[in-house]
């Protein structure tokens, strides 16, 4: 969700100021996506997730409450509450952590690595010792089996890497960068999107076809054994890797499909605890809403329409084929 100051659309909120900006303009006349807001993991209780990623990733963030008649309607629970903490992933993007009140929402349910919908938020960090360290001082469960950094190779070259789980069981990676001269200041220089999708070809046709990505695929399944481990899982699975920029933005997500392991879908609805989400920038909404529904793709909002958040502002919330949430955020249609 955004905060709305008059007819714009706010993508921070940081220290009690909310700053806004207006619905950007579609310079490329694109249906599809052309920018990113923010990530979204919806949580169990609020506070106590954003003091884990103020104690171990010292990120900043205050949680307040939110408008929640705008909430209620594009996630079509109706007289929920809504509390929020906009925190900033530092050289990435925005992460909010949201806690629905007031609606009956699924708690403490925790995903597999392996299981499709599962998110993960791969936080690039300046020192990983000290992250390493910090994670075990709040007793944050460690994913990798060796409980120890492990050098894999990633989207910024092979660098130490250990999976962790917040407080909500939401899938965290520390990633050791090399800083660059204009890094920021602080622990965090940079985040990445992660996703366990259920197959990695339907979803490169949803997320490059219906949505205007350019993710690209590994072409075979991989069981590099340093990665099993940093991911937990057992000797004989495998896994396929996907990734890229997403649209009009300088953020990366990446995709991997496991095989050799049992899974299950990881599919909640956006009020339920520890669901996932991603609020995009679209341009075209209402003929990309469209191109949504005669894919057979899910729509979450209120009848399936789109909600008119202000004069110019439409957006809705819809499932990509793994369960992920997406909220589409986009101008309305010019007045004839």
């Amino acid at each position: 969700m955004r905060v709305i100051a008059a007819v714009a659309v706010s993508a921070t909120l940081l220290g009690g100021i909310v700053s806004a900006q207006a619905p950007v303009p579609n310079p490329t006349n694109k249906t599809g996506v052309i920018g990113l807001m923010h990530a979204i993991h919806s949580t169990n209780d609020v506070d106590k997730t954003l003091a884990f990623y103020q104690a171990v990733f010292g990120l900043g963030g205050q949680v307040r409450p939110f408008a929640s008649t705008g909430p209620q309607i594009l996630t079509d629970s109706p007289g929920s509450t809504l509390r929020v903490a906009m925190t900033q992933l530092k050289g990435g993007f925005n992460f909010e952590l949201t806690e629905f009140g007031n609606v009956e929402r699924q708690l403490n349910k925790q995903p597999d690595i392996a299981d499709p919908g599962a998110p993960m938020m791969k936080i690039v960090v300046r020192d990983i010792d000290a992250i390493v360290a910090a994670a075990k001082k709040v007793n944050a469960p460690i994913v990798t089996r060796s409980g120890a950094p492990v050098s894999v190779p990633s989207s910024i070259g092979t660098a130490k890497a250990i999976v962790m789980r917040d407080p909500d069981g939401y899938f965290v990676e520390a990633i050791q960068g090399t800083p660059s001269a204009d890094s920021p200041e602080g622990p965090v220089i940079g985040a990445i999107m992660g996703l366990t999708v259920r197959d990695m070809d339907e979803s490169l046709k949803y997320w490059n076809g219906v949505l205007g990505n350019e993710l690209v695929a590994e072409a075979t399944f991989s069981s590099d054994a340093a990665m099993l481990d940093l991911l937990g899982l057992p000797k004989g699975a495998s896994y396929r890797l996907a990734g890229g920029v997403i649209s009009g933005s300088k953020a990366r997500i990446e995709f991997i499909e496991v095989k050799g392991v049992p899974r299950k879908p990881f599919d909640l609805r956006v009020t339920d605890a520890n669901a996932s989400g991603m609020a995009i920038r679209v341009g075209h909404i209402s003929e990309l809403l469209a191109k949504i529904k005669a894919s057979g793709g899910r729509v979450l909002s209120r009848n399936g329409e789109l909600v008119e958040w202000s004069d110019t502002v439409r957006n809705v919330f819809v499932k990509d084929p793994n369960g992920l949430n997406l909220e589409l955020v986009g101008s309305a249609d010019p007045k004839l």
